[in-house]
């Protein structure tokens, strides 16, 4: 089906770009108070500011340089992918889609093997952010294996670079077998 098509494209980039351009370093910063920069920049008058405030991205540098303001307002575009609810959302979206990408390709395709591709990458974004989920919100600590360990967390960049590249892929050759 082709709403399908579109939602596996959708949240198969969404998922890439939470992995690959999101500001924070651990799970046990997500949820946190802390700053992306993981500090307070000290104003003109000697009080602490975050740095990414409006106020600390209002004030203007006496000698015109512009490039930290650049960078910030950079970071301020993608600040959603940092919010908890959205990422679980977009995890049980992508999940869901991934299963049923599975069952019912983009038309007159093979089942299952027709879009396998962004299937898996949409089933491994839900599994990493649903974990993540549940290690910032949960006071009991889980143990998993090893290699889930490594390729849940640890190698969450590779994992949203392949999530992106699904993606784009599928949505250039949407009737390619394994895409």
């Amino acid at each position: 089906m082709l709403q399908f098509y579109f939602l596996s494209i959708l949240l198969n980039s969404l998922a890439g770009l939470i992995f690959v351009y999101s500001q924070k370093k651990e799970f046990s910063d997500f949820g946190g108070d802390s700053s992306i920069t993981g500090g307070d920049i000290d104003s003109p008058d000697g009080s602490a500011q975050d740095p990414l405030s409006a106020d600390a991205l209002s004030d203007g540098d006496s000698d015109g340089d512009h490039s930290g303001k650049s960078a910030a307002g950079g970071i301020l575009a993608l600040s959603f992918l940092d919010d908890g609810a959205f990422r679980l959302v977009v995890g049980i979206l992508s999940g869901l889609v991934g299963v049923l990408k599975l069952l019912s390709p983009i038309q007159y395709d093979i089942p299952i093997v027709g879009d396998l591709i962004p299937a898996v990458a949409g089933i491994s974004a839900c599994g990493s952010l649903l974990i993540e989920y549940y290690q910032n919100n949960s006071d009991i600590e889980i143990h998993l294996p090893e290699p889930i360990t490594v390729f849940f967390t640890e190698g969450r960049r590779y994992l949203g670079i392949f999530c992106l590249i699904a993606g784009v892929l599928h949505f250039i050759f949407p009737r390619v077998l394994f895409l």
